[in-house]
């Protein structure tokens, strides 16, 4: 399975990029989501697990964008919440966009690979 990390902390990125490799799946990154809109233009990811805020494209608005290319594709979005925006709100925007899973920040890698694996076998 493929997986494509998007957040613009290259931390981040590594952590879950470790995580999930060390878990079986073959994982790509992107920066933001100008950089996952043109991976996805040529790739085929099976999952997706994006940041919100972001610069350039932020993670809501990749959300919808992807919705539009492949509804089926399913998407974790994770969140750290923003100044002057309760990260609650961040959540129900990115759950009626179609986000399968919401995580806050900081959030157990295992959980997310456990609720990955989850939502493949269900």
């Amino acid at each position: 399975m493929k997986i494509l990390v998007v957040d613009d902390a290259e931390n981040v990125r590594y952590a879950l990029r470790t995580s999930l490799e060390d878990a079986g799946y073959d994982v790509d990154e992107a920066s933001d989501g100008e950089v996952a809109l043109a991976k996805l233009q040529s790739e085929v990811f099976d999952f997706i697990v994006a940041d919100v805020w972001m610069p350039r494209l932020n993670g809501i608005d990749l959300l919808q964008r992807m919705r539009g290319i492949n509804p089926q594709t399913p998407i974790f979005i994770i969140t750290g919440g923003a100044a002057r925006i309760p990260i609650e709100s961040t959540a129900a925007m990115a759950r009626t966009w179609g986000a399968d899973r919401v995580f806050y920040k900081p959030f157990d890698n295992e959980d997310l690979i456990a609720a990955i694996r989850q939502l493949n076998a269900g």
